[in-house]
C-alpha cells in the first residue's frame, strides 16, 4: 500500500512537488471561491483569502487564513506534523503553490481533469479511513473540525494537474542526439561488454595464488567445486562462481578490467585485487555488444537524466528567484 504521503503528492503532482521534500498543496473549505484565471482553461476555482499577512514572496503575499487552512489539510489532517514543521510548509507551499503554480498557468493551457481529479481524491480519503482514522465518520468530523471539505482535496488535484502539465511542456524541448548516446557508448563500453566470467574470492593473496596454481593442474575443470569451498561471495550458493552473460560495469573496476583484458578460457595468472579481497578469475565467454544494439537504452537513460536535470533546475531557479519573507515569527503561524 501506498504511504499517505506519496498519495498526497500524487493529489498534488506526480513530479515538481515531488522535487520537495514534503512540501504541501493549496485549496480551502470555509472560504469564497472564484476563478483565479478565465474559465475558458478550465483551470481550478481557487479560494480567495483575507486577514493579516504572514509572508511575502516576489509576485504576491500569504495570508495567515490560507496558511492556516492550507496547513491543516496538508499536515494536520493526515497526521504528519511530525515530519514538516509550519516554517517548513510555509516555505514549501509558496514556493510550489503561489510561485511555480503562478508561472505554470501562464505558460500552460490544459484544461484540468476533474474525473481525475475526483478518483484521486477517492483513493487518497480511503486511505486515511484506516490508517489515521477508525471510520469515515471520524475522519468528517476531524475535516468538519478543521474548515476542510471534499472538494479542497479535489482543488489540490486539479493545482497538481496544472504543475505536471507545466513540468511536461518544459521537458519537451529535452532531447539526446544520436552523437550524445555514442559519445556516452564510447566512454563507458564496459557497461556494454557482456561476459562470462568464473571467480573465488578470498581474503588473501596467498591464498588466491595457491588455488590458481591447483587450478592450472586440471586447467581448471574443478573451479566451481573450489569456488563452493573456498570463494567468500556471497552469490556462490546460487552460481558455483559463475556470473552468465553479465556485463563488466556491473563489477568493480579491477574486476571489470580484468573481465575485459584476461585470455578466453585461462585462469588469470595473477590474482586481482579490490577493496572485497582477492579474486581468481576466468573469463569463459566476452562480447562486446554494438552501439546499434544499446542505443535506445543509452538515449532513454540519458533522457531521463536530463529531464531530472531540468526539473531539478526549474526547482532551484524557483528556489532562488521566490524571495519569501516571513512577516511574523515563526511561533506566531
Amino acid at each position: 500500500m501506498q504511504s499517505k504521503r506519496t498519495v498526497l503528492l500524487s493529489l498534488a503532482t506526480a513530479a515538481v512537488v515531488t522535487l520537495v521534500a514534503g512540501c504541501g498543496a493549496q485549496n480551502a473549505g470555509n472560504h469564497t471561491t472564484q476563478n483565479a484565471t478565465p474559465t475558458s482553461l478550465n483551470l481550478p476555482k481557487l479560494p480567495t483569502y483575507s486577514g493579516p499577512t504572514v509572508a511575502t514572496y516576489n509576485g504576491g503575499t500569504l495570508t495567515k487564513q490560507e496558511f492556516e487552512q492550507q496547513y491543516n489539510l496538508q499536515v494536520v489532517l493526515p497526521k504528519l506534523t511530525a515530519q514538516e514543521s509550519k516554517t517548513q510548509f510555509l516555505q514549501n507551499y509558496i514556493l510550489v503553490y503561489k510561485y511555480l503554480y503562478a508561472k505554470a498557468v501562464k505558460a500552460d493551457k490544459t484544461p484540468v481533469n476533474v474525473s481525475e481529479a475526483e478518483q484521486l481524491t477517492n483513493q487518497y480519503m480511503s486511505q486515511l479511513v484506516g490508517q489515521d482514522y477508525k471510520t469515515q465518520a471520524d475522519l468528517n468530523n476531524e475535516m468538519k473540525k478543521l474548515g476542510i471539505t471534499k472538494q479542497d482535496f479535489v482543488t489540490l488535484a486539479e493545482e497538481g494537474q496544472v504543475l505536471q502539465n507545466y513540468l511536461q511542456q518544459e521537458l519537451k524541448n529535452v532531447t539526446v542526439s544520436t552523437t550524445d548516446a555514442q559519445n556516452y557508448y564510447n566512454a563507458n563500453k564496459l557497461n556494454y561488454l557482456q561476459v562470462t566470467v568464473s571467480e573465488i574470492l578470498v581474503k588473501t593473496e596467498s591464498q588466491a595464488k595457491s588455488l590458481i596454481a591447483e587450478l592450472k593442474k586440471d586447467n581448471g575443470k574443478n573451479f566451481a567445486q573450489l569456488a563452493d569451498k573456498y570463494s567468500q561471495d556471497p552469490g556462490v550458493k546460487q552460481n558455483h562462481g559463475t556470473y552468465a552473460n553479465a556485463t563488466a560495469g556491473q563489477f568493480v573496476p579491477h574486476f571489470a578490467e580484468a573481465c575485459a583484458t584476461l585470455p578466453i578460457g585461462q585462469i588469470s595468472s595473477q590474482p586481482v585485487h579490490t577493496r572485497y579481497g582477492w579474486f581468481v578469475m576466468r573469463v569463459d565467454k566476452r562480447q562486446q555488444l554494438p552501439f546499434s544494439q544499446v542505443e535506445s537504452s543509452i538515449k532513454q537513460q540519458l533522457l531521463q537524466q536530463a529531464q531530472n536535470q531540468k526539473e531539478t533546475q526549474i526547482m532551484d531557479d524557483a528556489k532562488n528567484n521566490v524571495d519569501v519573507k516571513m512577516t511574523v515569527k515563526s511561533s506566531q503561524l
